[in-house]
């Protein structure tokens, strides 16, 4: 959310006479948000009032809901209309309107940042869809360069599967990726099997899935595998499970798709000796997509544009690519989210990352 010098003098203005002291702060601030919250530590409660303020409000933007649909500025000068007279009340409930006006909707920010760039990914995966109900896709790229954005990208290619839950593995975690037994009890696990189960009877459960339902699997970070296992685990499990979709897949399921993501976060897999299919010729062989990268200024630019058309966003005018690009270390799109976010009153890894697949 983003604050103009106008409405923050209107703030300022409201509130200097109840925020003279540390005493007062301190209270209103303990009635509002409680103990122990991270605004109260980012805050100099002895600041000069002028400056205390514009802090206060800045952090209170910045933290967001204290609770679904409950703004923690709002919470906090709503705590402060209980004390005052009705003419100050109304005063308040103009700045609140007006405050909420300003507010990006998180929701609407997260979908708008799906938008920028990878198109040239999106396209391909689109096109191999159009024609393959099977396939498997390496997605890859230098650290903080989108990858998992993409995957979230890619999963909003087909409107149908916004119900369902895609099948996730995280390699790193508890050493999946150590070894193809690791990576077996891990997708046992997911569908609430015995850690010990058969592998063919976890294929089995994956094609039952996939006769009532498009089956996504993604398997993240799979630049944690050693090239032996990773080749060895698409040789164990994705090579004999297209084999069996492809051999029993029913007249009714040819609308259905079975795909799998590799999520390669540090761009190591494409450099090994794993056999990937530069154009898409074998749904067994995974599809080496075009590495991310980061955002040139053409591609901001163009984001920057398709944002400023619509009329129920609102960022603040001063975001423009040059900045972007100054602070996100020259476009690492990892960078460029937090910064956008940050700009527009969000927080990124806190507030809009748990909506990432």
């Amino acid at each position: 959310m983003f604050i103009n010098s106008e409405l923050m003098q209107k703030i300022l203005h409201l509130l200097r006479p109840l925020m003279e002291n540390e005493s007062q702060r301190r209270g209103y601030l303990f009635r509002a948000l409680g103990t122990n919250t991270p605004v109260q530590y980012r805050l100099n409660l002895n600041a000069p009032t002028n400056d205390f303020i514009p802090n206060l409000v800045n952090e209170l933007l910045i933290f967001g809901e204290i609770a679904p649909g409950q703004p923690a500025f709002c919470t906090f000068i709503n705590v402060i209309r209980e004390d005052v007279g009705v003419d100050i009340q109304r005063r308040i409930d103009t700045i609140i309107r007006e405050v909420q006006g300003t507010q990006t909707s998180p929701h609407l920010l997260f979908d708008l940042l799906l938008q920028m760039d990878f198109k040239s990914q999106a396209r391909l995966v689109k096109n191999v869809m159009e024609s393959h109900r099977t396939a498997a896709f390496l997605i890859h790229g230098e650290p903080y360069c989108g990858q998992q954005i993409l995957v979230n990208r890619l999963f909003r290619l087909k409107p149908q599967w916004k119900n369902i839950s895609p099948i996730k593995i995280d390699v790193s975690h508890n050493g999946a990726g150590r070894s193809i037994l690791h990576l077996w009890r891990q997708l046992a696990t997911w569908f609430g099997l015995p850690k010990n189960t058969e592998a063919q009877e976890i294929i089995h459960k994956i094609c039952d899935r996939f006769l009532t339902q498009d089956v996504i699997l993604i398997f993240y970070t799979v630049d944690y595998m050693p090239p032996k296992v990773l080749e060895a685990w698409l040789q164990k499990f994705w090579e004999p499970l297209v084999m069996q979709v492809e051999r029993n897949c029913h007249p009714n399921q040819r609308d259905k798709h079975l795909l799998m993501f590799l999520v390669d976060n540090s761009g190591s897999v494409c450099k090994s000796n794993i056999l990937l299919a530069q154009q898409f010729d074998e749904p067994a062989i995974p599809l080496h997509l075009p590495p991310v990268s980061r955002f040139s200024s053409d591609v901001l630019d163009d984001w920057i544009d398709m944002v400023t058309a619509i009329q129920s966003m609102q960022i603040p005018s001063e975001l423009t690519s040059s900045i972007l690009l100054k602070n996100s270390d020259n476009g690492i799109p990892g960078f460029v989210y937090e910064e956008i976010c940050d700009r527009c009153g969000h927080n990124w890894e806190g507030g809009l990352a748990k909506w990432l697949i």
